[in-house]
Order: structure tokens, then sequence, then C-alpha cells
């Protein structure tokens, strides 16, 4: 008991300084923002193509109804931005990591980097494609989880009487 947020940060600030409170900003940011407009913006500009396509087969056939084609629409798109937001965010996530790792395996506590450090660290041990290690691992278990949230997220907004994604 008692080490919880309002013993620890005054420590913490204390012993390392304001700005330590900071210190993983930018790795922080280099992931966030590249997967949130992935994520977002993909999934407006996926949904928006699918409803045209899927107007343009229901003029020649009607097999869907307009529920399913939302259904479908939301659904594909989701896991297409799945797929834009992982790869934006990849190398941001590799950073962030990087960040928190310790120089010394052994050791239980990362050492302070700073983001340049940090980029330089990666590009050394892996050149430009160091920054997209596990990707594919990265899709598959994330990717899962946007979808999911995509999903949800459209059928919340048309419960609340707002239209489909990418349908206005």
């Amino acid at each position: 008991a008692g080490k919880g947020l309002l013993t620890g940060l005054p420590k913490l600030i204390s012993e390392e300084g304001l700005w330590s409170t900071f210190s993983g900003l930018w790795a922080m940011l280099a992931k966030q923002v590249p997967y949130t407009f992935g994520k977002q913006v993909s999934f407006d500009v996926f949904a928006g193509f699918l409803y045209v396509f899927f107007s343009a087969l229901q003029e020649n056939a009607t097999w869907l109804s307009d529920s399913q084609t939302k259904w479908a629409v939301s659904v594909i798109a989701a896991f297409m931005a799945s797929i834009i937001a992982c790869i934006f965010s990849q190398p941001g996530d590799m950073i962030l990591t990087e960040t928190y790792r310790p120089k010394d395996p052994k050791a239980k506590v990362a050492v302070d980097r700073n983001f340049a450090d940090v980029i330089n660290s990666i590009y050394t041990k892996g050149g430009a494609s160091g920054f997209f290690t596990g990707t594919g691992a990265r899709i598959v278990h994330v990717g899962l989880i946007i979808t999911s949230q995509l999903v949800i997220y459209d059928i919340v907004k048309q419960m609340l009487g707002l239209p489909a994604t990418g349908s206005h």
C-alpha cells in the first residue's frame, strides 16, 4: 500500500526531474499519430470506395440488401484499414519498443535514451527494413483488434442515427 501515483510521481520528479515524465513522448507520438491516421482515414476512404463498388453491382443485380451492404462494407473496409494502420504504425512501434528496451539484457530498467539515438540504433541494426520487423505478426495480432474496433464503431454510429462510415 502507498505505492501509487500520489507517492510515485513526486518521487520520480524529485529524482529524475519533471521532464522525465515526458521522456517517451516522441516515441509514443511516432506510433500513435500514424496509427490513428491510418486507421480512421483509410477506414473512411475504403468504405467510400466500397459503397461506390457495391452500388454499381446493385444496378445489375439486387443480391445484397442495404443492411447487408452496410455490414459487408463495414467489415471489409475495417479489415483493409487495419492492415494500413499496422503498416503505418510499425516503425513507431519499433521506436517505442526500442525506447524502453534496456541496453543491457540483464538490466531490469531501460536507460533513458533520446529519440535520435533510438532511431539510429534501429537503423544500424537493420537498415530501413529494421523499422518493419514484426509487421506480419502485428497485422495478425493487432489487425483483428482494429477490425473489431472499427466494425463496432460503425455499428454504434448507425445505432445513434448517424450515417454508416463512407456512405455519405
